[in-house]
C-alpha cells in the first residue's frame, strides 16, 4: 500500500507543477500529435472537436486520415462532409494562429485504407507522379506544412515483395518535390519485427524522411487469446523468444541496428489500452487465458480498446473496484476487475518511456492520439486537460540531461530500465490515481498505429485504426491485429 501512496503523491505533485508552470518550450525535442478526425462522432464526453486541441502542447499536429483513389492514385478526402464542408481541415490548420511555431500535416493511409492501392501506386513511375502531384496540390490548397505517410504496410496486407524498394523510390521522389517548398515529409512505421524487415529499407528511408514515427504499441491484444500489455517497455524473463521482441526496447533497437539515426526516430506512445475478458477471474495476471472477444468503452465503442479518458473515468467513478498492478519487468501498469482486464500506459510509464527515448538521443515522442487523452480534465481534481500529453512534455524537460552529449559514445543497448518511481505492486484494489505527469498509441490508426484502431495508428501488427466512413464514422485509432 505504501507503494501506491508514493505513486499518488508523485502524480499529484507532477500535476501541480504543470498547473503552475505549464510545459511550453522547455525542451528541444519533437512532440508529434495525431488526431483521429472521426473522434468528432463519438458520443457525450468523448466527442472531440478541432477546437478541443491545445496546440501549445505539440510541435506538430497530424490530421488523420486522407486516402487515395484506387484507379487514379490521387489523394482524396475520406470524409469530405467533415474535412471540407464543415471546414475541419481549415480549422485544424488555423491552430497555427495559437502557436506560430506549430507544424501542421495530414496523414495519408491508415489501417482501413489497406496496402493494395499503395502497392499499385508505388510500383509505377506514372502512378507515383500522379500521387505526388495531387499531394502537392492538396498541401497547397489547404496550407499545410507537409505530409505523413501511413502505408500499412509495404509488402504486407495485400502488398508485394517489391514494395520495400518501391516505397524508397516513392519517398525519394516526394522528397525531391517537397524540397522546392520546404515541406516536411514523415512516415508512421510498424513495430513488429517481421513487418519491419519485409516492409522497410530503413537507412535509405531515414536519409529522405524528416522523422520516422515508430508505432510502438499494439504488441498484444485480444487476438492473442491471453492477456498481454499493449506496449511493454522491456520483456519479461519468462517470455518465449518470439514474445521477447514484442516490446518498445526491442523495436527501437531494431531500427537503430538497421541504420536509422537516433535523432530521426520518434517513439510512438498510445494514449489507450487493450482490453480482455478473462476465462477465469481468479487468474488475472499477465498471460492469463482470455476470451476471443473483449469489452469496449462508452465513447470509443471498439471491442478490445479503451481510450485513456475511458480508463481514468473508470478509475474515478468505480473507485476501489479496480485492482491496479505495476508490472515491474514491463515497466507498465495494468488493471482488472472481475473478468475485465486492461493493459495501458499512465503518467508513470510514459515518463519511463520518455526517459528511455532521451537516454538514447531519440528525436522525440509521437502521440497516438490526443483525442483519447483526458482532454476535458474530468479525471483531475483541478480540471487539468491533457494530463498524459503534459506528462510527456514534462518528462522530456526533466530528462533532457540524459541525452547523449556531442562527441559522446553512443549508449550501449539495451538500455537498463530507468525508474523515476519505485515500481508498485498492489494486490488489493487501490484507489485510482488521477493521471498525471510523468508520461504516456497510437494509426497514425497507428495504431502500431496512428488508434487510434480505429484508425491509427498505429498497431504493431495487430489491428490498426479504422478510417471514418460516411455516413457511419469509424471509431477509434489503434486497430488490433496480431503482430507478425
Amino acid at each position: 500500500v505504501s507503494g501506491v501512496m508514493f505513486k499518488c503523491v508523485v502524480s499529484l505533485l507532477a500535476l501541480s507543477a504543470l498547473a503552475i508552470g505549464g510545459v511550453e518550450a522547455q525542451h528541444k525535442q519533437q512532440v508529434v500529435c495525431y488526431l483521429g478526425s472521426w473522434a468528432v462522432y463519438r458520443p457525450g464526453a468523448g466527442k472531440f472537436n478541432i477546437e478541443d486541441i491545445d496546440p501549445t502542447l505539440c510541435t506538430s499536429l497530424i490530421y488523420s486520415f486522407i486516402g487515395i483513389n484506387e484507379t487514379t492514385y490521387t489523394i482524396k478526402s475520406l470524409d469530405p462532409e467533415y474535412d471540407i464542408n464543415r471546414k475541419a481541415l481549415e480549422r485544424f490548420v488555423n491552430m497555427k494562429s495559437l502557436n506560430p511555431r506549430l507544424k501542421v500535416l495530414v496523414a495519408v493511409g491508415g489501417w482501413t485504407e489497406g496496402s493494395t492501392k499503395y502497392s499499385a501506386m508505388a510500383k509505377d513511375h506514372i502512378n507515383r507522379k500522379a500521387f505526388i502531384n495531387s499531394a502537392v496540390q492538396f498541401i497547397q490548397q489547404h496550407k499545410l506544412d507537409g505530409l505523413d505517410l501511413d502505408w500499412e504496410y509495404p509488402a504486407n496486407r495485400g502488398g508485394e515483395p517489391e514494395d520495400k524498394e518501391n516505397f524508397v523510390e516513392l519517398v525519394k521522389e516526394l522528397r525531391k518535390e517537397f524540397n522546392k517548398y520546404g515541406w516536411m515529409l514523415t512516415a508512421a512505421m510498424a513495430a513488429g519485427k517481421s513487418t519491419v524487415e519485409t516492409a522497410y529499407d530503413i537507412d535509405d528511408l531515414a536519409e529522405e524522411l524528416d522523422f520516422i514515427h515508430i508505432m510502438a504499441y499494439d504488441y498484444h491484444g485480444k487476438w492473442d487469446g491471453k492477456t498481454g500489455h499493449n506496449a511493454p517497455l522491456y520483456p519479461r524473463e519468462d517470455e518465449s523468444d518470439d514474445e521477447k521482441v514484442l516490446n518498445v526496447d526491442a523495436t527501437v533497437r531494431l531500427y537503430l541496428e538497421k541504420g536509422a539515426p537516433a535523432n530521426k526516430l520518434l517513439l510512438g506512445v498510445g494514449l489507450y489500452g487493450r482490453t480482455f475478458l478473462l476465462n477465469d477471474p481468479n487468474t488475472p495476471g499477465i498471460s492469463a487465458p482470455s476470451q476471443p472477444s473483449a469489452f469496449a468503452g462508452p465513447y470509443t465503442r471498439e471491442d478490445g480498446f479503451l481510450g485513456y479518458n475511458e480508463i481514468c473515468e473508470k478509475q474515478r467513478t468505480e473507485a476501489g473496484a479496480w485492482n491496479i498492478i505495476w508490472q515491474k519487468a514491463h515497466q507498465v501498469p495494468y488493471m482488472f476487475r472481475d473478468n475485465m482486464w486492461v493493459g495501458y500506459d499512465d503518467d508513470i510509464s510514459l515518463t519511463l518511456k520518455v526517459a528511455y527515448a532521451q537516454r538514447l538521443g531519440l528525436g522525440g515522442i509521437m502521440i497516438w492520439s490526443i483525442d483519447t487523452d483526458d482532454f476535458t480534465g474530468a479525471c483531475s481534481s483541478k480540471n487539468i486537460r491533457f494530463p498524459m500529453l503534459r506528462a510527456v512534455n514534462q518528462a522530456l524537460t526533466t530528462n533532457a540531461d540524459k541525452r547523449p552529449k556531442p562527441g559522446q559514445p553512443k549508449p550501449v543497448l539495451p538500455v537498463a530500465p530507468i525508474s523515476p518511481v519505485q515500481p508498485i505492486q498492489p494486490t488489493q484494489p487501490v484507489q485510482p490515481i488521477q493521471p498525471v505527469q510523468p508520461v504516456q498509441p497510437v494509426q497514425p490508426v497507428q495504431p502500431v498505429q496512428p488508434v487510434q484502431p480505429v484508425q491509427p495508428v498505429q498497431p504493431v501488427q495487430p489491428i490498426q485504426p479504422v478510417a471514418p466512413v460516411r455516413p457511419v464514422p469509424p471509431i477509434t485509432p489503434v486497430p488490433p491485429k496480431p503482430v507478425e
